[in-house]
């Protein structure tokens, strides 16, 4: 009797350790996934969701310098087309795209963000005509690609809300 009451405590005390461990290993699993993820309100099939595109204020005059950072948290590289590298939207009954002439070039991946890495650049906004709205950039990007292939638009980033003012 006293071998059979033993026995069923190592078998609780089992099932408690079993169930202890795969409610840790559950935790740190979602714990990770969502330290990779960047939540974008605008997703879609293509948007990059461990990328993020950050820009260094939320409002800009006409005269400004646009300054964006790319992170790249994916484990592939990420590469910027030769002919379009953003892309503006503005917001009005939702978001539209500005005009873009025909690029008169072969699209090719120009630029490139390796993983775990970042890339910052900045945007003239004194060279475009940008009306007084709130705005976002669009970047596609090429998951994989190398400096010089062809470019193909594998996802799509969206960096935070800005206004021209």
């Amino acid at each position: 009797m006293e071998k059979e009451t033993k026995l069923t405590k190592i078998k609780v005390f089992s099932y408690v350790f079993l169930a202890l461990v795969l409610i840790v290993a559950a935790f740190f699993y979602f714990k990770s996934w969502q330290k990779n993820t960047v939540t974008n309100p605008y997703a879609n099939d293509k948007v990059a969701e461990v990328m993020a595109a950050l820009l260094e204020k939320n409002d800009y005059f006409q005269n400004e310098e646009l300054k964006v950072e790319i992170e790249n948290r994916e484990n592939n590289v990420m590469c910027f087309s030769s002919c379009y590298p953003y892309e503006m939207q503005t917001k009005k009954n939702g978001w539209s795209n500005y005009a873009y002439s025909e690029c008169g070039k072969e699209n090719i991946a120009q630029d490139c963000v390796y993983p775990n890495q970042s890339k910052a650049f900045g945007i003239s906004l004194s060279e475009m005509f940008l009306e007084p709205a709130t705005h976002r950039l669009v970047i596609p990007v090429c998951v994989g690609c190398a400096i010089g292939e062809q470019f193909r638009v594998d996802k799509i980033i969206y960096s935070n809300e800005f206004v021209i003012k």
